[in-house]
């Protein structure tokens, strides 16, 4: 539920166009769901629109409390109980100069970054470092390493609980590659 996948080849752009047309889809649309929950979630009464119970459909502009309240455009208690609020983070496989450039030349992604509304990350495919955007510049990302709770399996570590769990490292991982493949003849 955490994480939306993309694939970028930094080595078949050199003019970041790519880059810069993957960004204005994934920042303002990825960005956009992410700031609906986030904002739901913090305060549902006053960013939301409380719960699902005694709603009217106006207008598919958003939703009333009976037939006289105010406007209200967030999402739905119900919809929102079981996220986490937290701001987005976009790591994206380029410099930081490219990344840059690319966000700079959609104002719309431009002003997402630039207002930290949510994250973003660039991290060098040949060397593995990371650099984060904060106030105004991509500073070089050195915080320390964490230690990770691990589980066996993604299963062993969700199983029975129904809270907000931290990211763990999971020590089985599936192997597609060379998982055999059940066929079923007729």
């Amino acid at each position: 539920r955490r994480a939306f996948l993309t694939s970028y080849d930094a080595s078949i752009d050199p003019e970041d166009n790519y880059l810069t047309a993957l960004l204005g889809a994934a920042i303002q649309v990825c960005g956009g769901i992410n700031l609906e929950y986030y904002f739901s979630c913090i305060d549902n009464e006053s960013y939301g629109c409380g719960t699902k119970l005694p709603h009217n459909v106006v207008g598919l502009l958003g939703m009333m409390n009976g037939h006289a309240s105010d406007l209200r455009t967030g999402l739905s208690s119900q919809m929102v109980e079981i996220h986490e609020p937290v701001r987005i983070l976009f790591v994206v496989e380029t410099t930081p100069e490219r990344l840059i450039r690319a966000v700079k030349r959609n104002p719309a992604v431009t002003e997402f970054v630039e207002n930290a509304w949510g994250r973003i990350v660039a991290i060098d495919s040949e060397t593995g470092v990371m650099h984060a955007y904060r106030n105004g510049t991509f500073e070089l990302y050195d915080e320390p390493d964490v230690e990770l709770p691990a589980a066996e399996t993604s299963v062993a570590w969700y199983r029975g609980k129904s809270d907000h769990l931290p990211i763990a490292r999971i020590e089985q991982g599936l192997d597609l590659v060379s998982a055999p493949i059940e066929t079923h003849s007729a």
